[in-house]
């Protein structure tokens, strides 16, 4: 059986001699216990619209993403002939493993189930391993899991930077045990429950990242909408030549659990208590929320939902928020489709810069002070805020000749930032999803993992 052409089994690690991957290639064989494997890589997400809305319940989100070419996680999979998984990464973390059949949960169906599972359990001390776990824990709940795996990971998609390097290693831990187990890949099933198996960390994210970088093409941007799932893509502007996609690390997103609280409760907010609230017939979102509509319970374990002054939802900030991301994700992909104008490109991202800080309150005065320095540069034609926020990456479209300007200008503010400067910006292009390495002994080339598909 195949998938998009590549043969389910594995290879054996002497097919890949010579490839560029040989090197990972040598810490495996160092490590894993059979020379069998595949070989695969996941990009980085980057999301050029509509940030934050793919969790919404209340209307259908339109997102325009697209996957980088020069941000990948690369991992080497084996099968073994028990019930281990065992995880090693190239980077600072640390070795672990652990049983399939040590708190497993129980093979259920019902659609609750993974979540009254992820109550029951709480939420577990934070560690990388739990990306992989929450990944093999959602398949054992849903298929027939009996064999594990190692997972050797090399990244170098910047953590804690609104990169989706976390998403980047469930998916890498989803395909893994589907792989080894021979259980179906089906792209949009996949991105539904490694979306869902995510949540095992505890945070309440949606399908943006994991869409993206199962759905991407090279050269081209996305057009992702949820309830229902559709992925559509959509070729980059001529005019995109002559400017560039920069992302630059401001400082490590937090993801404690005061973080990690303030997104939940926008996630609640958008999943569960707008959505009761909406009263209006055509869909549309209302103008206001009032707090006697919201129940006692939500409010004491999420305070994050009221603002300082009496009876005021911060969540009416929300609103507008998701509202703007909307619209402006409408006219970027009028704007994408037509002519392609790369200045008024650049104001839309300075919009939702600017409501991500006034309405949604996930910028931070470090971030502020970097993007300030970007904006003084020449060829700067707009930032953002990338990814969940708290931290991490701003995304910028710069022209292409102004690059070492704005490498300049940053560099001679180091201070602000927590990491090299050179090491803080990275140039990326619209290119593929998930790939794995495959082809004929002493030939192995990246394909695609799934043919072409839009769904």
């Amino acid at each position: 059986m195949k998938w998009g052409g590549v043969m389910k089994t594995p290879r054996s690690m002497g097919d890949f001699a010579g490839s560029d991957v040989q090197q990972l290639l040598d810490v495996a064989e160092a490590r894993f216990e059979n020379r069998n494997c595949w070989v695969i890589r996941v990009p980085a997400r980057l999301c050029l619209a509509a940030d934050h809305t793919d969790y919404w319940h209340a209307f259908t989100p339109e997102l325009v993403t697209f996957a980088s070419d020069s941000c990948m996680m690369r991992a080497v999979i084996s099968p073994r002939t028990d019930s281990q998984v065992r995880m090693f990464n190239t980077g600072e973390f640390e070795d672990c493993q652990f049983d399939l059949n040590d708190g497993a949960p129980p093979r259920a169906t019902g659609a609750n189930s993974w979540l009254e599972w992820l109550d029951a359990c709480g939420t577990p001390t934070p560690h990388w391993s739990n990306y992989v776990r929450g990944s093999v824990r959602h398949a054992q709940m849903h298929h027939d899991v009996k064999i594990g795996f190692d997972l050797l990971i090399d990244s170098n998609i910047p953590s804690a930077s609104g990169a989706s390097s976390s998403s980047a290693l469930a998916t890498c831990a989803s395909i893994a045990i589907r792989l080894v187990n021979d259980l179906p890949l089906e792209q949009s099933s996949l991105v539904e429950e490694t979306a869902d198996a995510e949540w095992y960390v505890g945070t309440r994210g949606g399908m943006m990242d994991h869409a993206t970088m199962m759905f991407a093409e090279t050269g081209k941007m996305l057009r992702l909408t949820f309830r229902p799932f559709t992925a559509r893509t959509i070729d980059s502007p001529a005019q995109l030549a002559g400017y560039r996609f920069v992302t630059i690390f401001t400082h490590p997103s937090d993801k404690g659990t005061s973080t990690q609280l303030a997104f939940n409760a926008r996630a609640l907010a958008a999943r569960d208590v707008i959505p009761q609230m909406l009263v209006d017939s055509t869909g549309d979102l209302p103008d206001l929320l009032d707090v006697s509509e919201v129940s006692d319970d939500i409010m004491r374990k999420y305070p994050a939902l009221q603002a300082a002054g009496e009876g005021e939802l911060r969540i009416n900030d929300w609103l507008a928020f998701a509202r703007g991301e909307l619209q402006r994700s409408q006219e970027v992909q009028v704007l994408l489709q037509s002519n392609g104008d790369m200045i008024t490109l650049g104001s839309y991202m300075d919009q939702a810069w600017s409501d991500a800080g006034e309405l949604y309150g996930i910028r931070t005065p470090q971030m502020d002070q970097i993007a300030n320095l970007c904006r003084g540069c020449d060829g700067v034609a707009g930032l953002k805020v990338m990814g969940a926020g708290f931290g991490g990456n701003l995304l910028a479209l710069v022209r292409e000749d102004c690059l070492e300007s704005l490498r300049n200008i940053l560099a001679e503010n180091q201070n602000l930032f927590t990491r090299p400067v050179g090491d803080s910006i990275l140039v990326h292009n619209p290119g593929q999803g998930v790939s794995i390495m495959s082809g004929p002994e002493g030939d192995m080339n990246w394909s695609p993992l799934w043919p072409t598909t839009e769904v």
